[in-house]
């Protein structure tokens, strides 16, 4: 995503100002790519506590059936955020199928399509991530609430929005 001058600011994209013109509808989708690397799994861990040897003890893995260290499911399923925060979308429920394991240097694809948008605004959508291979490594659903017509007005006056350091 393009930065502005100012640091902590990023330009909106081309996915908020879609949002911000016409709302989020059935059908409505947004993909998002990612590479992890091993200092994103080491950083998840850090962050969250999470210190499973699945995702750190090379010899542990190698005697599962990953064959070596996976990355932590809940990473990989985070990269929804990316896009709620592009949709300025409040979740309030999520579900995961964790399908296959996501190593360290795997690029993961999420396509996210809006499946329903009830009359009060509750809007449901499904999720896919498929490895570098085409392979479905994780599947999902959401549920939240995207901004409201009010709030689409507010999001474009803003050039840009605040990203805390």
């Amino acid at each position: 995503m393009p930065y502005d001058a100012e640091p902590g600011h990023v330009q909106q994209s081309q996915c908020r100002r879609q949002v911000i013109e016409r709302g989020l509808t059935a059908g409505t989708s947004a993909r998002a790519v990612r590479t992890f690397d091993i200092s994103d799994i080491e950083a998840f861990g850090r962050i969250t506590g999470d210190r499973n040897p699945y995702h750190f003890n090379a010899a542990f893995a190698a005697d599962s059936r990953f064959g070596r260290p996976i990355a932590h499911g809940l990473l990989v399923a985070a990269m929804l955020t990316e896009i709620g925060g592009e949709w300025a979308w409040l979740a309030t429920a999520m579900t995961f199928r964790f399908l296959a394991p996501v190593y360290a240097g795997d690029t993961i694809s999420l396509e996210v399509t809006v499946v329903a948008v009830s009359e009060k605004n509750f809007t449901q959508a499904s999720a896919s991530w498929t490895n570098q291979d085409g392979k479905l490594v994780l599947s999902g659903t959401l549920g939240g609430y995207p901004p409201t017509s009010h709030q689409r007005e507010l999001l474009a006056k803003q050039s840009s929005c605040q990203v805390p350091e």
